[in-house]
């Protein structure tokens, strides 16, 4: 689009030195394919240029804006100036408006010149050619730069020299050549007359049309010619024009057959839709029905419908159909609705419509209503069944403890229920679907695709104990029960349930331990009682029998012998009786943690053992390494201390030459490892695993309650400690006790 035209208009009035103005509201510029351009001069003249093809819209809205424009200056007229040297092509409806527009140059304008320098287009010409009222009004010019100094200083001599005035020398010579073109048009015209004369005598008979006969010497032979080649191939044209009008009509005839034949087939289609579909025109007369409809009118109301048949005159139909032509008026305004109506009985709903009202839309005016209603009483109770059941289904899932689930292996995780995000220890059921590895899940990341082919292979499962781990990495107990189905593509769901049993596994765990417990409590009371009732007896009838010898006794001597074999007796009941205490507190308190000064608890041991035969042979060896501080209960480390020692002193070899007990504490900040060794008469080998036993005494010569190590094992385990033994016959033995900081 040549818009560098535009700059050239307004060089001209620069270079006149013309005020002017583009009026922006009126310019055309919303077009891809034409321009149009408003420009105010000196308050007097309009300028309006056209550039690009104009179509039968932009021209409407080219005079309207001219007439609107024409009005800027109420008390003057405007000289008016169109520049239609850029305009290709206009529509040749616009011959109309030109008429309107004669009576328009009139009133609106004081003279308008009209610019045609290029124009192909001849519907403007022809128009001024016919009506010599337009020639009077407009005066047609070639040049803008003459245009304008016509409309400043009127048509004259002297304005057309002031015209020449103003052009350069390449524009003096271009107008020197049209004034010569137009001097030869003036010589041409004799010529003219001749060929018109010729063409008049002319007779145009179809294929009928005679050649002319010329000779060379004839001065429109070459006219002749041209008549003559143009009639011959009229005739050519006029054959192939027949033959294609054949073809066209053959081809005409199968296509109106083809659209018959869908008509039928989507009349077929019409009737045999579940729907009752009928459309009204504007005034409620019938335009079509299919077969549901006539069959509903027909058994329902007694009436056959027809086509053109009114609506509104069939009163049987007015109280039925009263709020359905309600609607139909609504959508007579362009308004489409979905509608749905229930109609009850006593109460309950028997029947439920859904119905679609539209309207008919042809060449963007509304010529009729469509109406498509579905009887869905029978889908519509489905539905609700079907929500009361997912209802009651979301209630159970929500409210139920089990984890139920739907994975599959192609597509991971599909389902889960609330039960299955919280035993699990995830946030919500989002992150538990984009968690990628299911196989982390389980605590042998295995056992998902294990359990998955065992599934496939059996179909359903029940109660299977698997280990599962959750989000945080804890391991639980659950019993799973699934079953594997499989849709048409051949993909495989497998659908379960998981019972978290870690707490029943828990207690079932602790009822077997603590029956294992009770057993090995009941087997101990039963030695315990039976040994106690020994123990406690023997050194009670020793001191009877004491007592009954010294009261026949008149030797001091004898009854100072007697008094000692009474005291030993009474000290190996009270040592009885402590072990007997020692072991009710380990079984009943729980274990206090405090801290540890193993310096304190030797000192008091050994403090307690000095009444026995042979303390003070025997050297003691201590080595305590506790920088690290050292946590556990206090009062079972005393027993624990206090029975070895006591062992390792009682126990020692008469024969050894440098008895010794050595005692070594190592602490850190886990646990202390605590030996206490001895080269006193050792235990035999075949004994080594019974010591720790409920009244084992590895000799007749055995000195204690046979309780002691009993107890020692008891209060270790206890405190989650440990303790072995190292010992060769008359050699020595090592105790080492490997108990838990309880700190850490």
């Amino acid at each position: 689009m040549n818009t560098h035209y535009l700059h050239q208009i307004e060089d001209i009035l620069k270079t006149k030195k013309l005020s002017y103005q583009f009026l922006e509201s009126f310019n055309i510029t919303d077009f891809q394919d034409f321009r149009c351009y408003f420009i105010l001069i000196d308050d007097s003249i309009l300028y309006v240029i056209s550039i690009g093809n104009a179509d039968s819209a932009t021209w409407q809205l080219f005079f309207q804006n001219l007439r609107s424009a024409s009005k800027i200056h109420q008390k003057q007229k405007l000289t008016f100036i169109m520049d239609a040297s850029q305009l290709g092509d206009i529509p040749s409806s616009s011959q109309n408006e030109l008429e309107d527009y004669q009576l328009f140059l009139r009133e609106s304008w004081s003279k308008v010149y009209f610019i045609n320098e290029n124009l192909d287009n001849t519907v403007l010409e022809s128009f001024r050619d016919h009506n010599s009222q337009f020639a009077e009004d407009v005066e047609t010019l070639n040049k803008p730069h003459l245009a304008i100094e016509y409309a400043l200083n009127g048509h004259s001599d002297n304005s057309y020299e002031n015209y020449l005035n103003s052009l350069s020398r390449e524009e003096l010579i271009e107008e020197a050549k049209n004034l010569k073109s137009n001097k030869l048009v003036e010589n041409s015209e004799k010529e003219s007359n001749q060929l018109l004369n010729i063409l008049k005598s002319f007779k145009w008979n179809k294929e009928e049309t005679k050649l002319f006969e010329t000779s060379e010497k004839n001065t429109f032979s070459p006219f002749y010619e041209v008549l003559n080649s143009i009639s011959t191939d009229y005739k050519n044209i006029n054959q192939k024009l027949e033959s294609l009008t054949e073809e066209f009509n053959n081809k005409l005839q199968f296509q109106v057959g083809e659209i018959l034949h869908q008509e039928a087939s989507l009349r077929a289609i019409f009737d045999t839709l579940d729907s009752m579909i009928w459309l009204v025109d504007s005034e409620f007369n019938l335009m079509a029905f299919n077969q549901k409809f006539r069959h509903h009118l027909e058994s329902e109301y007694g009436i056959t419908p027809e086509v053109g048949m009114n609506v509104l005159e069939q009163s049987d139909l007015l109280n039925k159909y009263e709020k359905t032509l309600d609607r139909i008026k609504k959508a007579l305004k362009g308004k489409e609705e979905n509608y749905r109506d229930f109609y009850k009985k006593d109460g309950e709903v028997v029947k439920v419509v859904d119905s679609k009202i539209f309207p008919v839309i042809l060449n963007r005016n509304i010529s009729g209503v469509a109406c498509l209603t579905n009887d869905i009483s029978e889908s519509f109770e489905e539905k609700e069944r079907i929500k009361s059941n997912e209802r009651i289904i979301a209630s159970v899932n929500k409210n139920i403890s089990e984890a139920i689930y739907r994975t599959s292996h192609e597509k991971g995780l599909i389902f889960v229920n609330e039960a299955f995000v919280k035993m699990f220890g995830f946030d919500s059921k989002e992150e538990l679907y984009q968690h990628a590895k299911l196989n982390s899940l389980y605590e042998n990341p295995n056992d998902r695709e294990r359990l998955g082919k065992f599934l496939i292979k059996v179909k359903e499962v029940t109660n299977v104990e698997v280990k599962f781990r959750k989000k945080n990495g804890d391991i639980f107990t659950g019993l799973l029960s699934s079953m594997v189905s499989e849709d048409e593509d051949g993909t495989k769901y497998f659908d379960g349930a998981i019972r978290d049993v870690t707490a029943i596994k828990s207690a079932q765990e602790k009822l077997q331990n603590q029956n294992s417990e009770l057993k090995k409590l009941n087997t101990e009371l039963d030695s315990f009682v039976y040994s106690a009732s020994h123990d406690l007896k023997a050194p009670l009838s020793s001191v009877k029998g004491l007592i009954n010898l010294a009261k026949n006794e008149t030797s001091r001597e004898k009854l100072a012998d007697y008094l000692d074999l009474v005291d030993k007796s009474i000290n190996k009941l009270d040592n009885f009786i402590k072990d007997i205490v020692d072991l009710s507190r380990n079984a009943r308190q729980e274990v206090q943690s405090e801290l540890i000064d193993f310096n304190e608890i030797l000192t008091d041991t050994l403090d307690n053992y000095h009444y026995l035969e042979n303390y003070d042979k025997i050297k003691k060896h201590i080595k305590i390494e506790d920088d690290i501080p050292f946590y556990s209960d206090k009062r079972r480390l005393k027993v624990i201390f206090n029975n070895l020692i006591s062992n390792a002193i009682r126990y020692f070899n008469p024969y050894s030459d440098n008895p010794f007990v050595k005692i070594n504490v190592k602490t850190d900040s886990k646990r202390a490892v605590i030996k206490i060794a001895d080269n006193g008469l050792g235990i035999q080998s075949q004994y080594l695993e019974k010591i720790f036993e409920m009244f084992f005494r590895a000799s007749n010569n055995s000195k204690g309650t046979g309780i002691g190590l009993y107890i020692v094992k008891e209060t270790i385990q206890k405190i989650k400690g440990q303790i072995n033994v190292e010992s060769e016959l008359e050699k020595g033995t090592i105790f080492t006790v490997i108990i838990p900081n309880l700190k850490s």
